[in-house]
């Protein structure tokens, strides 16, 4: 009965439940409080170092912009134009100050530094394998984040069988052909009549109108600007701008007399025509015509003209003016077996302009390359790709792009190039 009434009698124990209730929400409270004050102030913190961080990825932007681009808008940048990366280690800070140290962005600052990787040579003011570091510092407040990039210069493989900076015109029965089998222009693309086959389409960064035109107002592409000189030490003679003939091997030094018709003479009078009957300068023009002419990789101190060579010739020629190659002799790409497969993909190379024409029965393999235009015609059959870059305008063999007549050119992205792109390359990057 008791026992009974006690438990009946519940008014004693709410009180104390709802205070002991009271104390652990209360309790409860405060620790609750605490951990939003830290995730308040981890939230603070992280959003704090995501500004540093695209602050200094801003950093790396524009370093890899200057590396890219001139003050034109041209590319490549001007230390990667003057000397490559051993030029930007040495000069793209310096030269660039007002766009890289202690920069104000976003109400924080960069700083960029650039740096050579451990490419082995011991010397960190030498690039040796075309790859370079990039490092930015992103300060906000009191936080700070750094980013390195490493960027690299590959060797170029052109997109398209033939790419102009250039406006691009085309007319005849030409085809295009294989898994490259492309034109494309940084300026306009312009095809006359309806014969011409290209297999890829043609593609234009301003307007494309005509035979097999795809798109026009695509983006410009990379096209490299190749100078001659920097394949003069691979080749076997050497045209000279003084008339005579240099075999590099050896170091002899041909000169042409006049007497009996004219001999390429070194040691003894004619010891030069089994090499060099066919080649002679006139008016400041280096020559060739259909006699003998030893087959290998030639350097022309000047222009180069022929309407003629010796059947079956295996040559290359770089020339430090214009190429202006004609004539119905077979010819073919000299590949010295002694070279990398790059430096044997060469077939003309120009300072100024290429004129190729005629009607050779062979096919062609190799790649040609203009600093200014180039214009190809007649039923020549090439595999490999063309460029031009128009940097100029002052040569006048060749006074705008053209592909005309019944020419072939088969591309199928397999021909890698001995010089850089023009832009550079994120391969990897970090947060340090």
């Amino acid at each position: 009965m008791l026992k009974k009434k006690w438990l009946s009698k519940e008014d004693g124990v709410a009180l104390p439940i709802t205070l002991l209730i009271l104390v652990v929400m209360g309790a409860l409270a405060v620790v609750a409080t605490q951990w939003s004050a830290q995730d308040v102030k981890r939230t603070e913190r992280y959003y704090k170092t995501r500004e540093a961080f695209y602050i200094a990825e801003a950093g790396v932007q524009q370093a890899i912009d200057l590396m890219n681009y001139d003050s034109t808008g041209n590319s490549p940048g001007d230390e990667v134009a003057s000397g490559g990366f051993d030029e930007v280690l040495e000069d793209l800070i310096s030269n660039n100050s007002t766009k890289l140290t202690n920069i104000s962005y976003a109400d924080g600052t960069y700083n960029v530094t650039v740096s050579d990787n451990n490419d082995n040579d011991g010397d960190t003011t030498d690039d040796d394998d075309n790859t370079l570091i990039i490092t930015s510092q992103g300060d906000k407040g009191a936080f700070s984040v750094t980013l390195e990039a490493v960027v690299t210069r590959r060797l170029f493989r052109g997109d398209n069988a033939i790419t102009t900076e250039g406006d691009l015109g085309g007319n005849g029965s030409f085809t295009v052909g294989g898994t490259n089998g492309s034109i494309h222009s940084n300026s306009e693309v312009t095809i006359s009549g309806s014969s011409a086959t290209i297999t890829q389409g043609a593609t234009a960064s301003s307007s494309c109108t005509g035979t097999g035109c795809v798109s026009g107002g695509v983006a410009p592409q990379d096209i490299p600007i190749v100078e001659p000189s920097d394949f003069k030490s691979y080749c076997d003679y050497i045209l000279k701008s003084d008339g005579t003939i240099q075999e590099v091997s050896s170091g002899n030094i041909y000169t042409f007399t006049s007497p009996s018709g004219g001999n390429w003479t070194t040691s003894s009078t004619g010891d030069g025509n089994a090499l060099f009957a066919g080649l002679k300068q006139q008016s400041g023009v280096w020559k060739a015509s259909s006699s003998t002419i030893t087959d290998g990789m030639f350097y022309v101190e000047g222009d180069f003209s022929t309407t003629g060579s010796p059947a079956g010739w295996q040559t290359t020629i770089i020339a430090e003016g214009y190429i202006n190659f004609g004539g119905n002799a077979d010819i073919a790409n000299y590949k010295d077996a002694n070279d990398t497969a790059d430096i044997q993909n060469l077939f003309l190379v120009a300072g100024t302009d290429i004129e190729f024409s005629g009607n050779p029965s062979n096919t062609i393999q190799g790649m040609m390359a203009a600093k200014e235009q180039l214009s190809i015609s007649g039923t020549v059959t090439l595999e490999g790709f063309l460029i031009a870059a128009d940097v100029d305008t002052s040569e006048n063999l060749v006074t705008s792009n053209t592909i005309s007549g019944s020419l072939t050119v088969t591309y199928n992205g397999d021909i890698v190039a001995p010089f850089l792109s023009n832009k550079v390359k994120v391969i990897a990057w970090q947060e340090t």
